[in-house]
């Protein structure tokens, strides 16, 4: 009975000093937490009339993190409607100001009723959560986006419950990654020159999958190791019996977790490394369905001809299991202008499946 006591009155003890946690913290920034949400809002700067820039603290990144939210017409923080949302993904050595550095995402997503929400991980996050030698915790990316920035974002800054994730290079393999992870979640999911088959294996002496988490590893100044661990063969080891943690890269590798795809309307482009110029500018209508010529061969362009591999086995997983997806595979390189002419190309089929 004595311990039972003392459990309550800790309880209620506990109840109390969050309450007045609450109550003294100031209004506005550093007071917006999801009840039960660990992750809170510490500052909000105000960029200009449709940017509102986010500092978020999480216990599962190691340092307060940006999100950027390009505001619909009408937004407030007290509006009694909800608008649905589009993820934009940064690539590697990104962060949240990419897309609205080098895109017109702005003037694009300004006629539409949609909250563009621009989140900041690391140049090797993976969108995922760290194995860190077996031993988890920091940083958990994954965990970040989906339990804590999600929450954040729907209880305090009127994110509704329609949601497209859309990235380019990482962050084409955080879109399907994390749209496959967590079926239903997301309506509708494109990647742009995505890194969608992390165990993708050259044959012909190109860089292979894990290459460029390696490459990434490097980018973040740490062990690649922490990532996802080693994939074990045929990479690692000439033992066929030797694994490593294969499982772990497979969990979060979009061929492998493909059937959770079912269901969500897909946008798949990449280039096949040959920079034979975009044929479209900012301004100009949708690029022409002739671009996707479907290259059966990469080119000389090293990163994007891994791409072209790796796009090439995610096709081939969807149409086994019967997964429909727009595909546009085309002549060009891992640059910019051909991310911003396929966003603009895929922009329809992304608000169409929000209903933005």
């Amino acid at each position: 009975m004595q311990v039972l006591v003392h459990h309550r009155i800790t309880r209620h003890a506990a109840a109390v000093l969050a309450a007045l946690v609450l109550l003294l913290q100031p209004a506005g920034a550093g007071a917006a937490r999801a009840a039960d949400n660990p992750a809170q809002v510490v500052e909000e700067e105000r960029i200009d009339a449709r940017t509102l820039d986010l500092t978020v603290s999480s216990p599962e990144i190691d340092a307060p993190v940006k999100v950027r939210l390009l505001l619909p017409p009408a937004w407030s923080k007290t509006a009694t409607r909800t608008w649905p949302v589009l993820w934009l993904l940064h690539g590697g050595p990104g962060d949240h100001t990419d897309w609205t550095s080098h895109t017109h995402i702005e003037e694009l997503a300004a006629p539409r009723d949609v909250l563009v929400v621009l989140p900041q991980t690391s140049p090797c996050s993976g969108y995922s959560d760290w194995y860190n030698t077996g031993g988890g915790g920091p940083p958990a990316w994954e965990t970040y986006l989906i339990d804590e920035m999600r929450p954040l974002l729907e209880s305090g800054y009127r994110a509704g419950t329609e949601r497209a994730v859309a990235g380019l290079s990482m962050g084409g393999l955080g879109a399907m990654k994390l749209a496959a992870a967590h079926p239903g979640m997301f309506r509708a999911a494109a990647s742009y020159s995505g890194a969608v088959s992390t165990l993708h294996l050259s044959l012909d002496g190109g860089l292979s999958g894990p290459d460029l988490v390696k490459g990434a590893g490097g980018a973040c100044h740490t062990d690649w190791r922490r990532i996802w661990g080693e994939p074990g063969f045929p990479y690692d080891t000439a033992d066929p019996a030797d694994v490593r943690q294969r499982g772990v890269w497979e969990r979060n590798d979009p061929v492998h977790q493909a059937a959770g795809l079912t269901g969500t309307a897909l946008y798949v482009a990449y280039g096949d490394g040959t920079d034979a110029g975009t044929g479209w500018q900012w301004g100009d209508p949708p690029a022409s369905p002739t671009r996707c010529t479907n290259p059966l061969r990469h080119g000389t362009e090293r990163v994007e001809a891994l791409i072209h591999g790796m796009n090439q086995d995610l096709l081939l997983r969807l149409a086994g299991l019967g997964v429909p997806a727009a595909v546009c595979s085309y002549r060009g390189v891992h640059a910019w202008p051909y991310w911003e002419r396929e966003l603009v190309s895929s922009f329809p089929m992304l608000m169409a499946a929000i209903g933005a």
